[in-house]
């Protein structure tokens, strides 16, 4: 085989696997690309509104007079952090869902 035919053959080959790789690729993005930045921007997003509740309630305690009051300010934050961070799960799951649907 001369090889003029022999580079061809080495050219279509690689034509050949490049083309099979495209949907590999997308998927390689979705995974290892988009889903971890999707996840540390939301990560970020509700860490920053954590944070923010936490000072709104230290603040909030400043008008509390009784021990009942402190407690009742005390059990109001937590029931609303229970809440916020199932929610959280829950769209953190979702967009995992959606965003690696995508991929498929």
């Amino acid at each position: 085989m001369n090889e003029h035919v022999m580079g061809q053959e080495a050219k279509q080959i690689q034509d050949d696997v490049l083309k099979a790789a495209v949907p590999f690729q997308a998927a390689w993005r979705k995974a290892f690309f988009d889903l971890p930045l999707g996840l540390f921007s939301e990560t970020i997003r509700f860490a920053g509104q954590r944070l923010q509740a936490q000072g709104d309630f230290i603040a909030s305690l400043r008008t509390c007079r009784t021990v009942p009051e402190v407690m009742d300010a005390q059990s109001r934050f937590v029931r609303e952090t229970v809440d916020e961070y199932g929610a959280e799960t829950g769209k953190i799951m979702e967009d995992v869902r959606a965003t690696m649907s995508k991929a498929a």
